[in-house]
């Protein structure tokens, strides 16, 4: 198979930060595979925000679609699979990728199964208990599954979701967690690194706010516990990098950029952000990725959402689930200062996310898949 032949065209699309960092090394592998030919696509989601993730991380697109300007998710959402459907038809794409839950990844499946295309979705088969929670993320996971053609679970619980969902086992792989590839890259970098938003205390937490489900009152009660913690342990600061949706930054600068010992910024790069991870007593987040970081990092994490699709990370104990209640956070904050912070996972096939080489198996994968379809 030629690499310039149409089928062995990937179109691999990325909308948010997040699919970014988990994508980059399968881009990276796709890339090196001498009988592929990647094309990466900036879907239009949060467009600047790709571009600018992609470029730190020394990876460009090769395709952008224009900005989605609709804050409705529905109008949005069929927007971003025109703009997939559009660029995949245009490029004659023999496969599309898409990553994890978001509107990007699921109108790229919408878009491939509009054309007729195999998909490979990869972070397949993470569920919570609930079929709407969170929303719409939960949603989207679950619709994507009967659509792929490849499903890359990252751990055996997330491969054995899609079978009880009767997902076949030939369209079931399981790699790893492709965002531990990143995490690898950057624990073993060692190139001297500033950290100028360190607070000047001994110890410090690191606040993530972003999820939907938190918009609001969620958002309320966390500032308020995040606090009264800090009432409680004057030796404690806290570093938050405040998400760029008004919706929640907004809300969060309200509750919490008076205080002295708060370190409000801008969202960071990859880099300095596993610095601060690493550094940090505590993570308190509504984020899924840092569930997966943390516990490679022996940093605990207390998980402010009613459920999550990570129970890996409770089950070893480097995560807490907590209800969104004030003196529950609190507590439950306490209880992991006072004990010893949990070891650091190694990077081995065993661990509970994998051995940071996913990206290599997914390309090997969709490389042989096209193979067998030529």
């Amino acid at each position: 198979m030629s690499a310039n032949s149409p089928n062995s065209r990937v179109l691999v699309v990325a909308g948010t930060r997040p699919e970014c960092l988990k994508l980059a090394s399968v881009v990276r592998a796709l890339r090196a595979t001498p009988s592929l030919q990647p094309l990466l696509l900036n879907s239009g989601q949060h467009q600047a925000m790709v571009e600018r993730t992609f470029a730190q991380l020394d990876l460009h697109c090769d395709l952008v679609n224009p900005q989605i300007a609709s804050a409705s998710l529905s109008h949005a959402l069929a927007a971003l699979r025109d703009g997939v459907r559009r660029v995949a038809r245009e490029q004659s794409a023999a496969l599309v990728v898409s990553q994890g839950d978001t509107s990007s990844a699921y109108a790229a499946a919408l878009a491939a199964r509009d054309l007729g295309l195999p998909l490979a979705h990869v972070e397949a088969g993470l569920r919570t208990s609930h079929p709407y929670r969170p929303f719409p993320e939960e949603l989207f996971r679950r619709r994507i599954a009967p659509i792929a053609r490849l499903n890359f679970a990252p751990t055996a619980q997330a491969a054995a979701n899609l079978r009880s969902e009767g997902v076949a086992g030939e369209r079931i792989f399981q790699v790893g967690n492709s965002v531990i590839d990143l995490l690898r890259e950057q624990v073993e970098d060692s190139r001297p690194l500033a950290l100028p938003f360190l607070p000047d205390t001994p110890r410090h937490i690191a606040l993530t706010l972003h999820r939907r489900e938190n918009y609001g009152r969620g958002l309320d009660l966390v500032c308020a516990a995040v606090l009264q913690l800090l009432d409680l342990h004057d030796d404690i600061g806290v570093v938050c990098p405040v998400h760029p949706n008004p919706a929640v930054g907004s809300r969060i600068r309200r509750h919490l950029s008076a205080h002295p010992r708060i370190n409000l910024v801008d969202p960071l790069d990859y880099r300095p952000f596993i610095a601060l991870l690493a550094h940090a007593r505590l993570a308190i987040t509504d984020s899924g990725g840092i569930q997966e970081e943390a516990p490679y990092l022996g940093t605990p994490v207390l998980v402010v959402r009613e459920n999550t699709e990570r129970p890996e990370s409770v089950a070893l104990g480097a995560a807490t689930l907590v209800p969104l209640k004030t003196e529950r956070i609190v507590a439950e904050a306490n209880r992991l200062l006072a004990v010893p912070a949990p070891l650091r996972l190694p990077f081995a096939p065993e661990s509970a996310y994998g051995d940071g080489r996913s990206g290599e198996r997914i390309a090997a994968a969709i490389a042989n898949h096209l193979h067998d379809r030529a």
